[in-house]
C-alpha cells in the first residue's frame, strides 16, 4: 500500500497553465476544484472530469495529463475535483477502500454537484459529461459508471480498479460505455486483482473479470481484439486493443492492455535519474499512446 504513496513525488511541481482555483462547500465541507475553460466553449460542449489518484492532486493531474490542450483543440470543459485528506494526510476520493471504511465523505455527491454547478453557469444544454481518471480516480470513474448514469455517458478509467462493493452494488440498467487502459506490470493497481485484499486496499477485481462483468451486463456479443503497437517496432510496448459491441447497440465496453505497462498514465514518461524512487515502482511511463488523447476519441463517439 505504501508503493503508491511516491506516486505523488513524481508530479510535485508548479502549474502553469490556465486553470482556475475554486472552492464550495459541500454537505458542510470545503472543497476544491480546478476548472479550465477553452476559449472556443459553446452552449454545446461537454464538461470531462479527470480524476486525481491516491495522495495525489487536482493540479498534478492537470500538469501531467494534458487534457487541456486537447480541451483547447476540441472545445470541452475539464474539470479537476480535489479529494480531501484521510487520517493519514493522504488525499483521496472514496470508493470504499478498507483503511477508509469509517469515511462519510460522499464523492459522488460532490462530482455531480460540480457538473450542475457548472452546467448551470455556464449555459451548458449538454445534460451528460464524461470521466476519466487514474489509480483512485480511475477507480472513481468506475464508481460513477455504476451509481450516476443519469450525468454520465461514458467514462474512462486509466490503472483502475472495480471495487469489489462498486460491482456488488452497480446499476447497469442504463449502460455506461467503459474504456479501461491499464499495463500488465501495474505493481499498484494490479491487473490481476486483489479479491483476497492481500494489499489492503479492499477486494477488487482483475481488469478481464471487469470488463467481462460489463460486456455481460450490457448484453455485448461481439468481441474483437486487435495489437495495435509491437515491441520494438517502433514502440516500447505490445498494446492490445479489446473492443466488445453489439449490432443492437451503441454503447461498447474496450480495453487497451498494456503487456508489462507499469502503473503511469501513458503519455507522460520520466527519466530514472529525475526521480529513482518512482522509476523503480512506476517505469519510465509510455510514449506510445497518448492517454488523453485516446480516451477523448472515445468519449467523442458519444457525444
Amino acid at each position: 500500500m505504501l508503493t503508491r504513496l511516491f506516486f505523488t513525488l513524481l508530479f510535485a511541481f508548479t502549474s502553469c497553465l490556465m486553470s482556475e482555483e475554486r472552492t464550495i462547500i459541500h454537505e458542510g465541507v470545503e472543497r476544491e476544484f480546478l476548472v479550465h475553460i477553452p476559449d472556443n466553449l459553446t452552449e454545446d460542449s461537454p464538461i470531462v472530469f479527470v480524476i486525481h489518484g491516491f495522495t495525489g492532486s487536482a493540479k498534478q493531474i492537470m500538469e501531467y495529463s494534458g487534457m487541456n490542450a486537447v480541451a483547447d483543440r476540441e472545445g470541452f470543459m475539464v474539470i479537476y475535483p480535489q479529494g480531501t485528506t484521510d487520517s493519514g494526510g493522504n488525499t483521496f476520493f472514496n470508493v470504499g477502500y478498507e483503511f477508509h471504511k469509517d469515511s462519510t465523505i460522499n464523492d459522488v455527491s460532490f462530482i455531480r454537484d460540480l457538473f450542475i454547478l457548472l452546467s448551470e453557469e455556464y449555459g451548458l444544454k449538454r445534460k451528460q459529461g464524461f470521466a476519466t481518471g487514474m489509480s483512485n480516480g480511475g477507480d472513481m470513474s468506475y464508481l460513477l459508471a455504476c451509481t450516476s448514469s443519469d450525468l454520465f455517458r461514458a467514462v474512462a478509467p486509466v490503472a483502475g480498479s472495480l471495487m469489489s462493493k462498486t460491482k456488488d452494488e452497480c446499476d447497469t440498467q442504463s449502460p455506461v460505455p467503459i474504456f479501461e487502459i491499464h499495463g500488465t506490470g501495474d505493481q499498484i493497481t494490479l491487473f490481476d486483482g486483489d479479491m483476497e485484499n492481500v494489499g489492503g486496499w479492499g477486494a477488487y477485481y482483475d481488469l478481464p473479470s471487469t470488463i467481462s462483468f460489463f460486456a455481460d451486463a450490457y448484453n455485448l456479443d461481439e468481441k474483437f481484439t486487435k495489437m495495435i503497437t509491437k515491441k520494438g517496432e517502433d514502440s516500447d510496448y505490445d498494446i492490445y486493443f479489446e473492443r466488445h459491441w453489439s449490432q443492437d447497440s451503441d454503447e461498447e465496453v474496450w480495453m487497451y492492455k498494456i503487456v508489462e505497462g507499469r502503473h503511469v498514465w501513458p503519455g507522460f514518461t520520466i527519466n530514472w535519474w529525475e526521480n529513482p524512487i518512482f522509476w523503480y515502482y512506476f517505469g519510465s511511463g509510455n510514449e506510445d499512446i497518448n492517454a488523453s488523447e485516446e480516451v477523448w476519441s472515445f468519449f467523442k463517439k458519444y457525444l
